[in-house]
């Protein structure tokens, strides 16, 4: 497990500095226009439309630049654009949005291979550019915190990071989650989570989702549980700033855990979620998700496992994170705790 922490750790750092030192990404080729509400006007490159804001890369500034897509009133570019619509269609094309005044409704223009469609802004959720390599399609996040007490001589830290890579027809994402805390003269207790997911999009707001997750836990015993599986999902709720999806289906669980009395045990569970995400333009961002495991070929036994953030936007892409994290076993070894939670704060950086 160490070993694979360190090598995800290095994927991650190997990526970042690809997206913070790319001398192609320092240099705005286009010349697309952006006009505010206000008369407002920026001249550059329109990077992508994520969570309500659109990123825009101009010469004279480090950063790319994030405007609120509501205010946005004129948008020309000549670039080739993923766009997703709240519906849940997914197409490539070239993007242009209208005066409200001019187009009566429907202000954004969609031009693909197959034809000329118009829609409203607030139907469009996300678009990104299509990038030349790989790596430069990828976005993620960093983040890490530490706390200290003298009284007991107490010491936490707790490290984040995830990759994720988006297309047309298909997303993929990579998460590591590590959390330490010793002190003296007790013992010490660790936990690393590593998750892969993936999602083959179908019609409209419907996609097959994938599930693999790798959790390491002294509280609760267990050396190692690997859980893989998948099923079918869908959303009920799909905006530009707002998110909430479900997904039902079956995983094969592994488990070895350190007590004699329990050292493995292979099953088959259901497989229970829901995610939802929220962004708010200048504030930031929450992510909330359960997830349900039911014992199948085990019965009667229940897992549940529950992430939550709460994302803080500081300057530029840096962030304060408040973090809630809980994994629950309703028929865990008898050594061991059914519950292991945990609350973190920790200070991050998106890319």
């Amino acid at each position: 497990m160490r070993c694979l922490r360190s090598c995800v750790i290095l994927a991650i750092t190997v990526i970042a500095a690809f997206h913070l030192f790319d001398p192609q990404a320092a240099h705005a080729s286009r010349k697309d226009i952006v006009v505010m509400n206000n008369g407002d006007r920026f001249t550059g490159e329109v990077k992508s439309l994520q969570n309500g804001i659109l990123y825009v890369k101009m010469d004279y500034v480090a950063e790319n630049i994030g405007v609120d897509w509501a205010q946005v009133s004129r948008v020309e570019s000549s670039a080739i654009y993923q766009i997703t619509f709240v519906n849940g269609i997914h197409v490539t094309g070239k993007l242009k949005r209208e005066s409200p005044e001019d187009a009566k409704g429907k202000d954004v223009v969609i031009e693909t291979q197959a034809g000329s469609t118009r829609v409203s802004a607030a139907n469009v959720a996300e678009i990104s550019t299509q990038k030349e390599t790989v790596w430069r399609q990828l976005t993620g996040s960093l983040d890490a915190g530490y706390s200290f007490t003298s009284g007991n001589n107490q010491a936490t830290i707790n490290n984040d990071a995830s990759v994720n890579y988006n297309t047309v027809n298909w997303s993929a994402g990579v998460a590591l989650s590590t959390s330490y805390s010793g002190q003296s003269q007790a013992s010490r207790t660790n936990r690393i989570d590593g998750t892969l997911t993936g999602a083959r999009f179908l019609n409209h707001n419907s996609y097959l989702g994938f599930y693999n997750d790798y959790l390491h836990s002294t509280q609760q015993d267990l050396d190692l549980r690997t859980t893989v599986g998948g099923g079918y999902g869908r959303y009920w709720i799909r905006t530009n700033t707002t998110g909430l999806r479900w997904l039902a289906g079956a995983v094969y669980t592994r488990e070895s855990f350190s007590t004699t009395t329990q050292p493995s045990d292979s099953n088959v569970e259901g497989l229970l979620g829901v995610t939802y995400d929220a962004y708010r333009f200048r504030i930031g961002e929450l992510h909330l998700q359960g997830l349900l495991f039911p014992g199948l070929t085990d019965s009667g036994r229940v897992r549940a496992t529950t992430s939550d953030s709460l994302k803080i936007k500081l300057v530029n892409n840096f962030y304060l994170s408040l973090d809630f994290w809980d994994n629950y076993d309703s028929r865990p070894p008898a050594t061991a705790k059914k519950n292991e939670l945990g609350i973190s704060s920790s200070i991050g950086w998106t890319f």
